[in-house]
């Protein structure tokens, strides 16, 4: 990574304004905090690029998009009125059919760069760790000082442990208690200045430790500072993420305690039955509690009858998971005739909006964390209220029924919750981390197989229209190593002895159309 790390720190800086065009390691053109307030704007949170699709390529801006395609939330869409050879599918389809080499297409040739999110995510950090070193010159003479002093380490702290959180759910092993000790993580680096050695991977246990740390001393440098907007995380912002992070681990009590937390400052539900907006999630809801990122899926997700085949669409399993009067079917992801597309973030006219994808932050999910810890401490009162008062939001009025959750057995209702979250935090890049820790919950493991298919298009020679030809199946057992992405190529290249997390060849089996 070193000489990557180098490029990228050095990059990052350059870029962002003027007084760091010549930095050096004495860090002398830092002369407020002010400046690095600035490279916190500029360079440490994900940008805002407003990216329609990436059906012709386009990468740029975007943050493992991939991250929806890997579960069972999509499929293939086949009944466009026209086809685009390299729309979504084939551009994903090393990731979306857990293939070895995730860079390559069906026809095996490259069309992702799978070190991608690795060195955009690394350079964030690479940032941040400069602000945190950084930040600790300024004291601060007025009260105003030492306000944003505190504002801009917390900030700080919170985008690095979101950045290591997530790096290590794609690339490293599921946390399990058991094993993380021994388990790998991905490489950490926490100073600001280049280090010449080759660098080796975390384990999960340094890796979490560092990840609560930084969350931690988040929590107490952003408690009392008020929130500046959606997009600069808060108090709550960094609550919730710990909620997440403690469920990851297991640790039960703490994420409990702090989805509560959250809950306590903010516990504002969007009851659809008053709902008019034409999207579910936009920067007015009042569920919202941070977003950073770009929204990549319109252009990607089929989103009407005239779009082209080769994209993906919701899944019929997805679609099917909900239950009758349940208002999402109309407000999240909806069935229009041969398709099911998502309405949720892009309401009728399928544009970008301004608002992420894969990493926003609402209150629905304090909710489900709540129900989840709660379960696990065998707390079912508190799990099945918290339940029906997010559902109660969900369904017509006249139609919901709180007996479908108060006569659940303890073990339906871990069962239950599960599938709970799938309906309601579908594509905003939570299922397939969700799937990776049940697979590690020894008490209820995740049992669910999944399938995922590439259908094959031909042109035919009489009408010169575009038909399903062949399609190809693979499976995803539980625990799969597939469950972990490989580390980039190039990272196993300069970094001798870095072990790679090994995927098997698939070769799937095929159908004739």
């Amino acid at each position: 990574m070193k000489k990557y790390l180098i490029i990228f720190l050095l990059f990052a800086l350059a870029s962002c304004s003027d007084f760091l065009e010549e930095y050096s390691q004495d860090q002398a053109y830092v002369t407020g905090y002010n400046d690095l307030d600035e490279l916190l704007l500029g360079n440490a949170y994900m940008k805002r690029t407003n990216v329609q699709s990436y059906q012709w390529g386009v990468r740029e801006g975007l943050y493992y998009p991939y991250i929806h395609f890997m579960a069972d939330e999509t499929e293939q869409y086949l009944n466009g009125s026209t086809y685009l050879s390299e729309a979504a599918c084939f551009t994903l389809y090393g990731y979306s059919n857990w293939q070895q080499k995730v860079e390559r297409n069906p026809d095996g040739g490259n069309s992702w760069d799978d070190s991608a999110d690795w060195n955009n995510l690394y350079s964030h950090i690479n940032s941040l760790n400069v602000i945190l070193s950084s930040i600790t010159d300024f004291k601060g003479t007025t009260d105003d000082d030492i306000y944003n002093i505190s504002r801009i380490k917390g900030e700080s702290l919170f985008l690095r442990a979101a950045y290591y959180f997530v790096l290590t759910n794609l690339f490293g092993e599921a946390y399990n208690p058991s094993s993380a000790e021994t388990a790998l993580a991905v490489p950490l680096k926490t100073t600001p200045y280049i280090e010449d050695i080759t660098y080796t991977r975390s384990t999960l246990a340094a890796m979490y430790q560092l990840i609560v740390d930084d969350l931690l001393e988040a929590e107490k440098a952003l408690d009392g500072v008020e929130h500046k907007s959606l997009y600069r995380v808060d108090v709550n912002g960094v609550r919730l993420l710990l909620s997440r992070v403690y469920l990851y681990m297991q640790d039960y009590e703490n994420a409990k305690i702090y989805a509560q937390k959250v809950l306590d400052v903010k516990s504002s539900l969007q009851n659809l039955n008053t709902f008019s907006g034409e999207e579910f999630l936009n920067p007015s809801s009042p569920e919202l509690i941070f977003s950073m990122g770009a929204t990549s899926i319109p252009g990607n997700i089929a989103a009407g009858t005239s779009l082209s085949s080769n994209n993906f669409q919701i899944s019929a399993d997805l679609y099917n998971s909900y239950e009758p009067g349940d208002l999402r079917t109309t407000y999240y992801v909806v069935k229009e005739g041969q398709i099911t597309y998502l309405k949720k973030m892009t309401g009728t006219d399928f544009e970008t909006k301004d608002l992420s994808d894969n990493f926003v932050l609402r209150t629905s999910e304090a909710y489900l964390n709540l129900a989840e810890s709660a379960a696990f401490l065998n707390d079912d009162n508190t799990t099945k209220q918290v339940l029906n008062e997010l559902r109660s939001n969900r369904f017509s009025s006249d139609l919901y029924d709180n007996s479908k959750v108060n006569n659940l057995t303890h073990d339906e209702l871990i069962y239950f919750i599960r599938d709970e979250r799938r309906r309601e935090l579908c594509l905003e890049g939570h299922r397939w981390f969700d799937l990776r820790r049940y697979n590690v919950v020894p008490e209820y493991p995740n049992t669910k197989t999944l399938t995922a298919s590439y259908t094959y298009f031909e042109q035919d020679p009489n009408t010169y229209k575009y038909v399903p030809s062949a399609k190809r199946s693979f499976i995803l057992a539980p625990n799969d190593p597939a469950y972990t992405l490989p580390i980039p190529e190039y990272e196993i290249e300069y970094n001798k002895g870095m072990k790679d997390n090994e995927r098997d060849a698939r070769d799937g089996f095929y159908e004739s159309l």
